[in-house]
C-alpha cells in the first residue's frame, strides 16, 4: 500500500508531506498502518469533507491511498475528521515526521 500524506494549516502554518510504503515499514508498524485504515474505512469516506465550517488553526489533511489496485483521496480537516480518521492522520504524522528525521 501506498499513502501520499498532506498536512497543512494548523498554528505555525508548517507542512508536512510525505509518501509512505507500506512494505518499507517495520512489520509492527505496517500491521499497526493497515488495522488504522480498517477501522477508518477510508474508501468509505467522501473525498471532500462536507458541512464543517472552517475553524481558526485547523489542520487541513490532503491523503491519496493506493492498494490493491485501489486509489481513494480524501480532503478534510480535524473539524470534519471522525476518530479513526484522524488515528489514521496522527499515524501517517509520525512516519512523515520521522522520515524528515532521516534526511
Amino acid at each position: 500500500m501506498r499513502i501520499s500524506f498532506e498536512r497543512t494549516g494548523g498554528f505555525a502554518n508548517i507542512p508536512l508531506r510525505a509518501e509512505i510504503d507500506s512494505a518499507q515499514l517495520p512489520h509492527e508498524r505496517a500491521q499497526e498502518l493497515e488495522k488504522l485504515i480498517e477501522r477508518a474505512r477510508p474508501f468509505d469516506q467522501q473525498t471532500q469533507s462536507q458541512g464543517a465550517p472552517p475553524v481558526a488553526d485547523d489542520f487541513q489533511y490532503d491523503v491519496t491511498i493506493n492498494d490493491a489496485g485501489q486509489t481513494e483521496t480524501i480532503r478534510t480537516t480535524d473539524a470534519a475528521a471522525s476518530d479513526d480518521l484522524k488515528l489514521l492522520f496522527d499515524f501517517l504524522g509520525e512516519e512523515a515526521l520521522q522520515k524528515l528525521k532521516q534526511r
